[in-house]
């Protein structure tokens, strides 16, 4: 069963404007009237009654409808009674461009449904629960004993202040592996002679030996890959003895360090470490004279096509695929500093989580304990029938049957609702990527206090608003070597406090600190 929801019109906006979460949201969930108790719920909500009505299990969560998904849908709630577990899914999928406005206007107004999908870097779980718009798992999750089980590493990735606030997913293993990884062409990286770099300068000797093979092979002069302008240097500061710490990714304004504590990165040594580096790269012709311009398009076909000399952290083994096919070209990868082992700056961006209009929490729960407890059942709702909607490959591989239009008959999204160790991945999958997503991290693995940590800008909005806008203008052109940093640093910092720096770097110390003092006990480096 589905509901489609369609696009929101002027006057539906202005009521979500108007009608805040904090001023017109539900009760929390523990007075939130009709909520049942934890205790002998669950059991009463798997097996019912004779001939009582299916309870609904509405799951809220963004993205466009499949040709399939009511016959798919349909057999899921066949086979959930067969298996006396009372419920009926229905999913009401929201398109991205009225995913905020629609929840919110939902949240607001105490719509009944019973799961919300939480992306943790669009609105989070913590800032949910702050506006009352979520319930605290914890007195219904010990009715789910398989479903506690099953997720048991990743329940503080969305605890806060000892509130389990959603159910995580875990599509695979892929944590944080990318963290100052530098990854490049396997076979240009042989004929430059096929050693590990272990120094900055290394490195860079290293790219103009693969950029000349780059230039013989492909006729075009190949650049170092950036994924994105915002991204600060991980491959540099996993070098540097401060390490660890992690520069925010979205402003790079904040340091963040493993005791709670921020500083202002754009005003440190570290920074200017980095812009002296890049100055080299810019200099010597491994960065793109036109990187401040160049957009996403052109810089997604050069990875795709493999024409890059490195790729800082975002070209990854998730992109191998493509640059496969095309050229035939494998990826490798090394770090500097390896001994400071994998370094985890975020963990698990996605979950569900159960609003408090939800009259009985035991449902969406009993709904996830049962897709999560069994293959059949969770393949059964992610991929739809072996067959028709895809093929089995191997044992843990698939491939997805398309319809008329080139979009899939039914595939649920992994991020979604993914579970690593019942998930179907594409049989396109490298070697390699299927060995990062199905094995679990060893060794050393720092885990650092921005696990779980976002930034809600809520308070200094217009602040960050500027501040965007300003970094990109004074900042990128020192970044990336484009113009001096000796120079242009103190004009640039007095056009950011203008724009509000300081502001908005107080607010986000003192959410940090905050979330540090609610996490610390998870926070240190660890043998695995």
């Amino acid at each position: 069963m589905r509901r489609r929801v369609e696009r929101i019109g002027a006057l539906v906006v202005l009521a979500a404007m108007v009608c805040s979460l904090t001023a017109c949201g539900s009760k929390p969930a523990e007075s939130s009237p009709g909520t049942t108790g934890a205790k002998g719920s669950a059991a009463e909500t798997a097996g019912g009654t004779a001939g009582e009505a299916p309870k609904k299990m509405r799951y809220v969560a963004p993205g466009s409808d499949w040709e399939k998904e009511d016959e798919i849908i349909g057999l899921v709630n066949d086979k959930l009674q067969k298996d006396g577990v009372n419920i009926e899914v229905e999913l009401i999928r929201i398109p991205w461009d009225a995913w905020d406005q629609k929840v919110n206007l939902m949240l607001s107004t105490g719509e009944e449904f019973e799961l919300l999908h939480v992306m943790q870097d669009r609105k989070s779980a913590t800032v949910l629960r702050s506006q009352n718009a979520i319930a605290p798992l914890n007195d219904y999750l010990d009715n789910f004993p398989d479903l506690k089980e099953t997720l048991s590493e990743r329940w503080p990735e969305f605890t806060v202040n000892g509130e389990i606030l959603a159910v995580p997913v875990k599509p695979n293993y892929y944590i944080s592996r990318d963290y100052g990884r530098i990854f490049y062409r396997q076979d240009i990286f042989d004929k430059a002679g096929g050693k590990v770099p272990e120094t900055v300068d290394e490195v860079i000797e290293l790219g103009q030996k693969m950029q000349e093979i780059l230039m013989e092979e492909t006729g075009e002069k190949c650049y170092t890959w950036l994924h994105t302008l915002s991204r600060p240097a991980t491959w540099l500061h996993r070098s540097y003895e401060e390490a660890p710490f992690i520069v925010d990714n979205t402003m790079g304004i904040a340091k963040c360090n493993m005791d709670g504590t921020v500083e202002s990165f754009y005003e440190s040594d570290i920074f200017k470490r980095d812009c002296e580096i890049y100055s080299r790269l810019y200099d010597l012709g491994l960065i793109d004279p036109d990187i401040l311009t160049t957009d996403s398009e052109d810089r997604s076909n050069a990875a795709d096509y493999g024409k890059f000399v490195f790729g800082f952290e975002t070209i990854d083994y998730q992109s191998e695929s493509t640059m496969t096919k095309n050229v035939g070209a494998y990826l490798g990868d090394f770090w500097l500093n390896p001994e400071l082992g994998n370094v985890e700056y975020f963990g698990i961006y996605n979950g569900n989580a159960v609003p408090v209009s939800c009259t009985d929490p035991n449902v969406p729960l009993s709904f996830l304990d049962w897709l999560y407890k069994d293959a059949e059942n969770y393949q059964l709702f992610m991929y739809g029938v072996e067959g028709e909607t895809y093929k089995k490959v191997t044992d843990n591989t698939m491939e997805t049957i398309f319809g008329a239009d080139g979009k899939p008959l039914y595939k649920y999204d992994d991020w979604q609702m993914g579970n690593a160790d019942f998930r179907l991945y594409d049989a396109t999958a490298t070697d390699t990527l299927m060995k990062m997503y199905t094995t679990p991290i060893t060794g050393t693995n720092v885990r650092t206090p921005m696990v779980g940590f976002n930034f809600d800008p809520v308070n200094v909005s217009n602040e960050v608003a500027n501040l965007t806008n300003e970094i990109i203008t004074s900042i990128y052109p020192i970044k990336f070597g484009v113009v001096d940093y000796d120079s242009n640093i103190d004009q640039a910092i007095q056009r950011l406090k203008a724009a509000g720096l300081d502001k908005v770097l107080e607010e986000y110390s003192k959410q940090y600190k905050e979330h540090y003092e609610a996490n610390k006990d998870l926070v240190g480096v660890f043998e695995k």
